[in-house]
């Protein structure tokens, strides 16, 4: 079982690095360079903005249609025509407010036209994440991985072409870059159809409000959920855009850009184990051997790269946006890398929270961090701004994600081992001395970067990631 999980994993890993790496790193990079400050920013935040209303087209159907499908799949053709019925009313309500919400807060017409395709997208996207859970559902893991990234690999080669094709009259704009996220989202709609389609034959969307009521009844402690947690993920960058302006907002997309990109490579692990969880619920020996190897990993993997971005944030946001980096863009970015260390933590035991079905818990704890993150942004974004939202969104992920993994315990009785949290308190030390004390000390970067990879082998060593006999072979190799 561990087995086929860590190759399904390594799979969607590999396809994740090929792409998203070019989408984030490239593309979307180039973008943020060749568009001025407040057109970007502006994007970032109307974008932002329409995904604060993203659950209302979910309203936690996709979570409900993942635990329910996993454990039975023969209730695809009973699940599928309903919830399509329903979504394609929920499109009418979110349209509306959306765009009650944007009126309410003066948006201006040239933004109204942007937040129509933004819209659009969102709508699609709803689509493609309801069908991915079906193939997800399935198991089909690997399939799962190729149509996460599909409409990326075409984006990539679309804005490609915009950005350096140099063909007359077709530049970049902040709308052809909209359209072109767009055709990425229908191909996968398409693909994703012709995919599941032996599945979907018999599907008949249906409008029965006897079966859709009792379907919202069921679904929506996870609608709630995703409602609360959009919120307290997204509305920085629409606060920031509303108190101090396109340009803070832009700043603030600079450093969250890479942020994201790390928290991308986490939801991986995510997507695939809401669906492992599900199926096998009782299990609790596996269930606690995969979420303690995942929540290892990905805690390394936060802590270093949070290290590493506090250390070298200046010299990384100057090599990814030259003349435009700032000081105030390095110090967002150093402060929201360390915020991924409490979603590691919620990736994975919230997400075993959710397949246990214990979202009263998770709901609170989501309404209790929302709270928090209103009021500390609302303290800290009019006198620091883009830093100020960058620490409100630190406290929140490791509240949020400490909550998590303490229910966890207390619900699937898991114990902790002293002597293991004390080699990882260890581990840490060892990588903190190496990247921030060993900068000081270390002129050349190669040489320090080197030494930082070796105290990361040695931290997962000491993390219990692979054994001595792995090591060594690793050496050898």
């Amino acid at each position: 079982m561990l087995k086929k999980y860590l190759f399904d994993i390594a799979f969607m890993q590999v396809l994740n690095l090929l792409i998203k790496p070019i989408w984030i790193l490239v593309i979307d990079r180039a973008v943020q360079n060749t568009l001025s400050l407040e057109v970007y920013g502006n994007y970032a935040a109307l974008f932002n903005f329409s995904l604060m209303f993203f659950i209302i087209l979910d309203l936690g159907l996709n979570g409900y249609n993942v635990t329910q499908v996993s454990r039975d799949t023969d209730k695809i053709g009973s699940l599928t025509g309903n919830i399509l019925g329903l979504k394609a009313l929920l499109t009418v309500v979110y349209v509306a407010v959306v765009f009650t919400v944007g009126y309410l807060l003066k948006y201006s017409l040239a933004e109204f036209s942007l937040l129509i395709f933004l819209s659009i997208l969102q709508v699609i996207t709803s689509l493609n994440q309801f069908l991915r859970t079906i193939v997800s559902s399935l198991q089909r893991f690997k399939w799962d991985g190729v149509f996460m990234v599909l409409d990326r690999i075409l984006v990539v080669i679309l804005c490609a072409i915009l950005i350096w094709g140099g063909i007359e009259g077709w530049g970049l704009t902040i709308e052809r870059f909209i359209y072109v996220q767009l055709a990425g989202v229908l191909v996968v709609t398409i693909a994703l159809i012709l995919f599941l389609r032996k599945h979907l034959v018999s599907v008949k969307v249906a409008f029965n409000f006897e079966k859709i009521i009792p379907l919202l009844r069921k679904s929506w402690p996870f609608a709630l959920l995703v409602t609360l947690m959009g919120l307290y993920n997204y509305v920085d960058s629409v606060m920031l855009k509303s108190i101090v302006g396109n340009a803070e907002a832009g700043i603030y997309a600079h450093g969250y850009r890479l942020f994201y990109a790390l928290l991308m490579f986490a939801q991986i692990f995510s997507g695939v184990l809401l669906p492992f969880f599900s199926k096998n619920i009782k299990d609790k020996e596996i269930i606690h051997v995969i979420a303690s190897f995942t929540s290892k990993f990905l805690l390394l993997v936060g802590i270093s790269g949070a290290l590493v971005s506090m250390t070298y944030s200046t010299d990384i946001m100057e090599l990814m946006y030259h003349e435009k980096a700032t000081a105030q863009s390095a110090s967002a970015f150093s402060y929201l890398m360390f915020g991924f260390i409490g979603s590691a933590l919620i990736l994975v035991y919230g997400t075993l929270l959710t397949a246990a079905l214990e979202l009263k818990y998770l709901n609170i704890a989501a309404f209790v961090t929302l709270c928090v993150n209103l009021i500390l942004n609302t303290q800290l974004i009019p006198a620091h701004g883009s830093t100020g939202a960058a620490i409100a969104t630190i406290i929140s992920q490791l509240l949020f994600g400490a909550i998590c993994y303490l229910i966890s315990l207390r619900k699937f009785n898991f114990e902790l081992n002293m002597g293991s949290f004390i080699m990882q308190l260890f581990a840490v030390i060892i990588i903190f001395c190496t990247i921030v004390l060993g900068k000081q000390y270390c002129l050349n970067i190669l040489v320090h970067f080197i030494m930082i990879t070796i105290s990361i082998l040695v931290a997962a060593y000491l993390f219990k990631l692979f054994n001595v006999r792995q090591l060594k072979s690793l050496i050898r190799k």
